[in-house]
């Protein structure tokens, strides 16, 4: 599976705190595939700091767990991530995959050597990927 690795960065606001969302570009051919159809979001609670925001060390886990999963997601062709979130003390990570039970599987297996993480997951079928579309719309595209 070919995946681009071009991002944009997009600020915003949320509850009237700092939001960052990440996202990635270029995936109209996965998307339009058929092979992911399940929306899945991964959401992670750190302590953050007085502005919602990831402190430096929380960053830096946040951004080393996520790179593990995310590396052994799309390796096995499982699920691709698509966006990030940061803020409001939550990272959320969207992803689309062929089925929450195989991301389980893999999240299960890649986060095995470290302790209960403050992790939670939600899954949602939408093969048309609404979210990734409104999100890419939203944020990246100018008019």
């Amino acid at each position: 599976m070919q995946v681009s690795n071009e991002w944009f960065v997009a600020d915003a606001e949320w509850e009237g705190k700092p939001l960052i969302i990440r996202g990635r570009l270029y995936l109209d051919t996965i998307r339009l595939s058929g092979e992911f159809p399940t929306r899945i979001a991964l959401v992670w609670e750190y302590g953050g700091d007085e502005k919602g925001l990831p402190t430096d060390q929380e960053a830096q886990t946040l951004d080393f767990l996520n790179e593990e999963l995310r590396n052994a997601l799309e390796e096995s062709e499982t699920a691709v991530l698509t966006a990030i979130h940061i803020g409001g003390k939550n990272a959320r990570y969207e992803y689309y995959g062929k089925s929450a039970e195989e991301f389980s599987l893999i999240l299960d297996k890649t986060f095995a050597r470290y302790p209960a993480l403050p992790i939670k997951i939600g899954a949602k079928s939408e093969p048309q990927w609404d979210n990734y579309i409104e999100t890419v719309q939203q944020f990246a595209i100018q008019p």
